[in-house]
């Protein structure tokens, strides 16, 4: 009897730490058992149980290994939290949906929820889509650590190489404006190949940081920023020689 009252109790306490988690914002599946260290038939039992009591609801998007379930407190889970006494802050994904349009590029919007996962992972404070006074700036994230203010760009744009340089040229303007807005650019790809790929263009004319989510997810210990570089440097000097 005892075991079956102490099971109840830690059931019951798992449920108001995932609903007290959601409450933040967080939306990703596998942001949430990672943060209460959770997995398999454990997390997958307890979800089962938050959707029966209608305390959240469950999507999911892509297959095979790119499918993720995200998640979102209902009405009822908000009620359920706010007698828990937590701040109720939007869905990350109704953000996306509402500024992003997540719906229709769903790829892009799980890449940017992945990246504020592996952000917060390292300790830094995310906002997914914030909204900044400048018409030419319509950053995907911004992260905050020790002082450091970042504004970024997550790119899932698969040939980055074949972008030419011009002033008509949209993904070229993004990174000029981003420039001019915080004197750096800030990147995070899919995967090592597709950074490089971008780094190629960005290396030669300004500074700034980049990372990707391959790494950082196989990494956990790694720093968010997998390659910070200043600028003037040896391929900013390379490119000027090229063209001069």
């Amino acid at each position: 009897m005892e075991r079956v009252r102490a099971i109840r109790i830690e059931l019951w306490r798992r449920m108001e730490t995932a609903v007290q988690i959601l409450a933040e914002g967080v939306c990703l599946r596998a942001e949430l058992q990672y943060r209460m260290g959770i997995y398999g038939g454990a997390i997958q039992r307890l979800l089962d149980i938050l959707l029966e009591q209608d305390l959240i609801e469950q999507r999911f998007f892509g297959s095979g290994q790119t499918r993720y379930a995200v998640l979102r407190l209902t009405d009822r889970g908000m009620v359920f939290a706010a007698e828990l006494g937590c701040p109720i802050c939007p869905s990350e994904w109704d953000i996306l949906v509402q500024r992003h349009k997540a719906e229709e590029h769903p790829k892009h919007a799980f890449a940017i929820l992945l990246f504020a996962f592996q952000a917060r992972r390292r300790g830094w404070w995310v906002e997914v889509c914030p909204q900044v006074e400048n018409p030419l700036v319509a950053p995907d994230v911004l992260v905050e650590k020790d002082g450091e203010r970042i504004y970024v760009e997550v790119e899932t744009l698969r040939n980055p190489r074949k972008r030419k340089d011009g002033a008509d040229n949209t993904w070229v303007r993004k990174w000029n404006n981003q420039y001019a807005f915080q004197r750096q650019v800030a990147v995070c790809t899919l995967t090592p190949k597709r950074m490089q790929g971008i780094l190629r263009y960005l290396k030669p004319r300004f500074p700034g940081v980049a990372t990707e989510l391959t790494t950082l997810a196989k990494h956990p210990e790694s720093d968010l920023w997998l390659e910070r570089w200043t600028w003037p440097n040896e391929f900013s000097r390379r490119r000027y020689a090229m063209e001069y």
